[in-house]
């Protein structure tokens, strides 16, 4: 033996035989089972357009998300993550303290996005998880009839995941 693995592969829906090897890997198929409202964070900290980058510098210190929905008279009008407030103070992160002081000053309309990919909480967590490896996000909106109802993220999905 060469050590190469078969031509031969025969695939199924939850495991894959290699060849003339009687190896068969099981792979469960849980994420698809689940739905979105079952493994979401429901009390979510939100921020409004108005919230100031200081103020939202010290909610991602306080509470360790990856990004904040920003309501507007109880709709989602935009969200912002770490990545956009790093983004406010560079190019090069070398800021001075004049431009610091007025960057804080501004708000989070200034860095929010406001086309953002949601999922509802009858979805599939497998929708969520393409969502987040396709845009390459950490955390995802469940919205229901544009009312934010949850987020998801990724720590939920790979805590529901089942390896056998």
């Amino acid at each position: 033996m060469d050590g190469r693995l078969p031509s031969k592969h025969i695939k199924g829906d939850s495991w894959i035989c290699l060849g003339d090897y009687s190896i068969t890997i099981m792979m469960e198929r849980h994420i698809a089972r689940k739905k979105v409202k079952e493994i979401m964070t429901s009390e979510v900290v939100t921020i409004t357009p108005e919230t100031d980058l200081r103020t939202l510098k010290e909610m991602f210190e306080r509470y360790d998300y990856n990004s904040f929905p920003v309501l507007e008279k109880g709709k989602m009008v935009g969200i912002v993550s770490k990545l956009d407030l790093l983004k406010a103070f560079s190019p090069g992160l070398n800021v001075s303290v004049s431009r610091a002081l007025k960057l804080f000053s501004k708000d989070a309309a200034g860095i929010m996005h406001t086309a953002t990919v949601f999922v509802s909480p009858e979805d599939d967590v497998s929708k969520a998880a393409d969502y987040m490896v396709e845009f390459k996000l950490r955390s995802v909106p469940v919205l229901e009839k544009g009312v934010l109802k949850g987020m998801v993220s990724r720590q939920d999905i790979i805590r529901c995941l089942k390896v056998e």
